[in-house]
């Protein structure tokens, strides 16, 4: 063989492929920590080498050179690229845990075994039996030829059959998928129209030509999709690795993608949400969507139940045109728990402050009225010895007022520490409820006053229950103390503010005089105590003979959206 060459212009459509080639090269080298970069820059340094041989065959005067550059694309060239293509297409469609070591060195064998072949073909002529020259080199393939080209085919279709899959499970790919997989249809046509001797453009090679095309196609997958930009690669990874689960929706509700935790959360594959509306798959979607931007929501049943907070964002391109919406489910089951674990301590605190509260009551009234008594039965008792009979007399008479007011008292106690018991709760449905009670049971004239913007939930639940003990005591020290006859509560909203007045007609009496006597003066120290637990004030108003007003203010809970401090 005498390497003699002569100059052609035929050989510059093949060079412009050796330096367009290349530069894309560089371009996914510098990427080459982007999965698939690595195997793509392999391809297209490949593609340049392919080019080069074929312009030097193009040059070369004499056919053996021809022949010799011919199978050096074989040898070199066409098993390689076959090669580098399926490994840039595994990564680049997720599957790169696929490439192990093991599997490379697999994959290696096709590449080192059509090498062998090509170099010992004059001994057997396993790979070519022979050559025709028409002005273009024609390998006729023997049986090993055959094998590794349907390897390399075989290749090919499994390209496909992955890139078809791409296309399928996420939108976002399905531009640059679109571009690889026309650029591979286009050179293994051409190949094979080349191989069965159709050349239009003949003494060219068509296969260098649409490779030209096909490096054009990549380029636009390149620098118009950035399929291999580490700044793409890194936020698929993170929304891949992170806790919350995250779906994406388009404009019609239906789920177009999601990542891995979505898959745990719900026990199902991608394959089977990909596709469905929303709604199918998440409960409260079209509550959310409809334009509460956050719901709480749970899955599961039993041990497996979970809570989860779902948030919806709208998904917009750069002309604000909404593309879809982004759901986030962040578990928070441990919080529930930890919320849960916490209330039931501060209800345990709450019934243990509320036993040693009626301890105490029942300690200053109805045990001190339980003395009084057993100190007047002794008495009564010495009397009756004495025979005097008519002092004994008042002293039962004064004794059965002191039980009938007793036996009042604990009907009271009763009758508000089961107030508000029920499920139903209510705050003013309760409060008239205990008013009510009072004219029924005392003859007492009551009154309820509200402002006209009053609404159920002005108060927090917590705060509900403190002020209705508190009223009630109130209620109950002006008929035990003040012996009013008419009684009245009104409520004023102002500032984030509530105030409430409960005003008698009764006695009134001195609130700096000391108390003396059998439970007057109970049960101040108490509400002064639940005011300051719900951030309250308390003001006793009062002079003897001029009735008696108890103020009470206390925050009010903001209305939603509404500052509380309004």
């Amino acid at each position: 063989m005498s390497l003699s060459y002569q100059y052609t212009p035929y050989i510059w459509p093949m060079l412009a492929t050796a330096v367009f080639a290349p530069a894309l090269a560089i371009y996914a080298w510098r990427r080459r920590g982007v999965p698939g970069a690595l195997p793509l820059a392999v391809m297209f340094l490949l593609g340049a080498l392919w080019a080069i041989c074929a312009a030097l065959e193009l040059a070369a005067v004499d056919v053996s050179t021809k022949i010799f550059w011919d199978q050096f694309v074989v040898a070199a060239c066409l098993m390689p690229v076959s090669v580098a293509r399926f490994c840039f297409v595994l990564e680049f469609a997720g599957l790169g845990k696929w490439l192990t070591h093991r599997n490379l060195a697999l994959l290696t064998i096709p590449v080192i075994l059509e090498l062998l072949l090509v170099l010992t073909n004059d001994f057997h002529h396993w790979f070519t039996r022979s050559y025709e020259f028409d002005g273009t080199v024609h390998l006729q393939l023997g049986v090993g030829g055959w094998i590794m080209a349907g390897f390399g085919y075989l290749l090919f279709l499994a390209n496909l059959i992955i890139l078809a899959g791409l296309f399928y499970r996420s939108p976002p790919h399905r531009w640059p998928v679109a571009l690889i997989v026309f650029s591979m249809l286009t050179t293994h046509t051409v190949f094979l129209l080349d191989a069965v001797g159709i050349n239009p453009v003949s003494p060219l090679d068509p296969t260098v030509l649409s490779m030209n095309f096909a490096f054009v196609m990549y380029a636009l997958a390149l620098f118009r999709f950035h399929i291999i930009d580490p700044i793409p690669a890194s936020r698929k990874a993170v929304i891949e690795q992170m806790r919350e689960g995250m779906l994406v929706a388009d404009t019609s509700g239906k789920i177009v993608d999601l990542n891995p935790t979505v898959e745990s959360i719900l026990g199902l594959s991608a394959s089977h949400v990909r596709g469905r509306d929303a709604a199918e798959v998440l409960p409260d979607y079209a509550r959310v969507s409809a334009g509460q931007a956050q719901a709480e929501i749970s899955l599961g049943a039993g041990d497996a139940l979970r809570y989860y907070e779902l948030t919806l964002s709208p998904l917009k391109d750069r002309r604000n045109t909404l593309l879809g919406h982004l759901l986030l489910l962040h578990d928070v089951t441990e919080q529930k728990q930890a919320q849960a674990q916490l209330l039931e301590q501060q209800r345990a605190v709450a019934t243990l402050k509320e036993r040693e509260r009626l301890a105490r009551e029942l300690h200053d009234s109805i045990g001190q009225v339980l003395g009084y008594v057993s100190m007047q039965v002794q008495s009564i008792h010495k009397r009756l010895r004495d025979g005097d009979y008519i002092s004994a007399e008042n002293q039962l008479a004064r004794l059965a007022e002191v039980a009938k007011g007793a036996h009042a008292d604990v009907r009271e106690s009763i009758f508000s520490l089961k107030a508000g018991a029920g499920q139903d709760w209510s705050f003013t449905a309760i409060l008239r409820q205990h008013l009510d009670a009072f004219r029924e049971n005392y003859g007492i004239d009551t009154a309820l006053s509200l402002p006209a913007d009053f609404r159920e939930e002005v108060f927090d639940p917590s705060v509900e229950v403190q002020l209705l003990r508190v009223i009630q005591e109130a209620l109950t020290n002006a008929r035990k103390h003040g012996r009013a006859r008419c009684l009245q509560v009104s409520f004023e909203l102002r500032d984030g503010q509530a105030k409430i007045t409960i005003a008698d007609d009764g006695r009134g009496f001195d609130p700096h005089r000391p108390a003396k006597g059998v439970g007057e003066h109970f049960g101040l120290a108490f509400m002064r105590e639940r005011m300051e637990q719900i951030d309250g004030r308390l003001d006793i108003q009062s002079q003897p003979g001029m009735g008696t007003r108890v103020v009470l203010e206390v925050p009010t809970k903001a209305r939603p959206g509404e500052d509380a401090t309004r």
